[in-house]
């Protein structure tokens, strides 16, 4: 049966190319526009000097042109001058060859001081030949805060997921990555949970307490859809068996001053679907950030966990 698809598939898509002429796509000068390469971007706070590019479109004959943008105070929240500097000193691009791209270097203030995550917009307001501005013709550069107190556990972990149901045969490795609440300060953001074979993963909010260090995950949290088997998935108190140890209780980790953290006990269960209440497996997790050496020794991850 797929052969017979596969087939009738080609002889379609020849029998395409025969029926229909070659259209060229014809561009004129009427097409000549300018815009941003993008519609937002992030900047590091200490991150140093950022080249925003903006893009001229335009045939190869057309004469030299300049563009003009400006910092719309308006729609921002950062401060020119304080929490940023745009080193553009005439806030003028040039385009000598009139065409092609020219860049807003743009350079974000450590403050050392944490205040949250800042926006500011610049936006194309006038160009000397009047193109068109395409749809971006604004961006929103959001300047990351560095001094945010739970920094060092806010990036990407490699997780060793110990398997409770078969030790070793069932052990898995997710890549999570974890980031900072912006609505509460003591929340950090985990989204990967569960590993790469989902279709979408879903942001557990985990409460960090930085004097007991440890990271607490409420019971029934979803995790996201598993991209063969449906969902949604969510993650509840596990016990040593695989299975679930009630579904009430959080889950409480411990977080190290290294960045590491550790959650034991990570039970995963269909809570929607055709698997409605089918338990995955019962974790012991070991996460440990991108680029740090493991705590412990990868083992191999099986192909299908329904495959027992």
């Amino acid at each position: 049966m797929k052969n017979y698809f596969k087939i009738l598939y080609i002889l379609l898509a020849i029998g395409g190319l025969f029926s229909c002429e070659n259209e060229p796509i014809m561009y004129d000068s009427s097409k000549n526009h300018i815009a941003f390469t993008t519609g937002d971007i992030d900047l590091a706070e200490n991150g140093g000097v950022v080249g925003i590019p903006v893009m001229v479109a335009a045939m190869l004959d057309e004469p030299a042109l300049t563009v003009d943008f400006m910092f719309d105070e308006t729609l921002s929240d950062a401060v020119l001058g304080t929490d940023f500097n745009i080193l553009n000193s005439t806030m003028t691009l040039d385009y000598p060859n009139g065409w092609g791209y020219d860049t807003i270097w743009v350079e974000p203030i450590d403050n050392e001081v944490f205040g949250g995550n800042l926006e500011f917009v610049l936006k194309l307001t006038a160009n000397s030949l009047n193109y068109d501005f395409g749809a971006q013709d604004s961006i929103i550069c959001t300047i990351v805060d560095n001094e945010h107190p739970l920094k060092q556990w806010i990036g990407t972990y490699d997780v060793i997921a110990y398997s409770y149901g078969l030790p070793g045969d069932w052990d898995e490795e997710w890549t999570v990555v974890t980031s900072a609440d912006p609505a509460d300060i003591n929340n950090l953001l985990l989204t990967g949970i569960g590993g790469p074979d989902y279709s979408v993963h879903t942001a557990v909010v985990a409460k960090v307490d930085l004097e007991a260090m440890s990271i607490t995950l409420p019971g029934g949290s979803e995790i996201g859809t598993h991209g063969l088997y449906g969902g949604p998935l969510a993650i509840f108190l596990g016990d040593e068996s695989g299975g679930i140890d009630n579904e009430t209780d959080p889950m409480i980790g411990e977080i190290s001053e290294d960045g590491s953290i550790h959650i034991d006990h990570m039970a995963i269960k269909f809570v929607g679907g055709i698997n409605t209440g089918y338990v995955w497996d019962s974790f012991d997790t070991q996460w440990t950030k991108v680029g740090k050496s493991y705590q412990a020794e990868r083992r191999q991850a099986p192909i299908n966990k329904f495959d027992r």
